[in-house]
């Protein structure tokens, strides 16, 4: 049976069973909200409409099981100062606008695979809130989502980072702003833009780290090194990730954009992942050969991954400049992708005398006389085939 509410709309009539109030769709009373504390929401539930339990100020539990719900719409739990935690079920595809902005006690806030949009302001002022997770099914993360999450210190890598799941494709402006709690910031390949001011005052954020290196990092270095004439920083396509829409200056300026007013002293940036792909792929001995020589480079950093961080520092007190100085991070950078070209080229050699072995040996010779190695003319042939010629000659010397 249905009851009108005070606005003449048509609403499911609600039960309260041993004090948890079951909601069935549509609006709540205004009379009743104040003494709901714990609400369940039933499993036939589409949508949560827009300020459905708004100012509820004593609602402290939530149960929302695995059913139908696939929206939780504009302030619907808006204010809801008693909330301390909450678990968003996989069905649910989108958060409206503040949807539990102003939930200043909010603790915990439990993501599934399944949500794609968390609109503007969602977890507005949630000050208490702790921990978030992104899952990879997310692509959008509206304006201003967590503004004011002044104890936000996600845990994934250290005790005050964010590090999102890879499939979110757009952090909005003003995302994060004034998250004083953090200091790290991964940002996945798979994020096209982040707008101006997304990580805005927030006085603790040192560090950001960029898993973009197939736009960000220039083709031409990575294919030439030094020697094509490109550097490593592709800085036009860092602007139009990072930056506010209008003509980049040739000094790209971090800190006036994205990360406004942040106290940034690097920048990294991953190498592409077909390159280390590429590194997986050598032997073991090889890799650790690689590995050691990363840690004895400057301006490159290895992470727990095995990922090939390059890092751009940006000094305190300077204007937020992105440069390499002197290339020095671009030099290290080049001397581990001839590394990576010549381990690569000496397998390739390898196998290729092993074939030749086993070719010899089934001509009945003997095994002493069967060891062969492969001419220096069709070495210099393999080089110039790969593109090797020139590029590889001061690892080499190196070795």
């Amino acid at each position: 049976m249905d009851d009108e509410d005070a606005s003449g709309r048509k609403r499911k009539c609600d039960t309260q069973i041993d004090n948890v109030f079951l909601y069935e769709g549509g609006d709540i009373a205004k009379g009743m909200k104040s003494q709901i504390t714990q609400v369940r929401i039933g499993p036939q539930v589409k949508d949560i409409p827009r300020e459905a339990f708004r100012g509820c100020i004593n609602l402290a539990e939530v149960q929302i099981g695995e059913g139908s719900l696939e929206f939780i719409g504009d302030s619907a739990f808006r204010g809801c100062k008693a909330l301390q935690e909450v678990a968003i079920p996989s069905s649910v595809i989108k958060l409206g606008d503040y949807a539990f902005g102003g939930c200043t006690n909010l603790a915990v806030v439990q993501f599934h695979e399944g949500l794609e949009i968390i609109e503007y302001s969602a977890f507005y002022e949630c000050k208490v809130l702790q921990q978030i997770v992104i899952p990879s099914s997310v692509t959008e993360l509206g304006a201003f989502a967590f503004y004011g999450c002044v104890n936000l210190a996600e845990v994934h890598l250290n005790e005050a980072s964010v590090q999102f799941s890879e499939g979110l494709e757009f952090i909005d402006e003003g995302a994060f702003n004034e998250c004083t709690a953090l200091r790290s910031v991964t940002v996945p390949s798979s994020v096209t833009k982040v707008g101006n001011g997304a990580f805005g005052d927030c006085r603790n954020l040192t560090e950001v780290i960029l898993l973009g290196g197939e736009r960000l990092l220039n083709q031409g270095f990575l294919d030439r090194g030094l020697l094509g004439g490109e550097r490593a920083l592709n800085k036009n396509k860092l602007h139009e990730m990072i930056g506010n829409g209008r003509a980049p200056r040739v000094e790209f300026l971090l800190r006036t954009n994205a990360f406004h007013r942040c106290p940034l002293i690097a920048l990294k940036i991953s190498i592409p992942r077909a390159l280390s792909e590429r590194m997986q792929r050598l032997p073991r001995e090889c890799r650790l050969s690689i590995e050691q020589r990363v840690h004895d480079l400057r301006r490159l950093q290895l992470t727990h991954y095995g990922n090939i961080l390059a890092c751009f520092p940006l000094p305190r007190g300077s204007s937020g400049c992105v440069e390499d100085t002197n290339d020095e991070t671009a030099e290290s950078l080049y001397q581990v992708l001839r590394l990576i070209s010549f381990h690569e080229l000496k397998e390739s050699s390898i196998l290729i005398e092993l074939a030749m072995w086993k070719s010899r040996l089934d001509e009945d010779l003997s095994r002493a006389d069967c060891r062969t190695s492969i001419p220096d003319p069709a070495k210099s042939l393999i080089m110039d085939y790969c593109g090797f010629t020139g590029f590889l000659e001061p690892a080499i010397e190196d070795t």
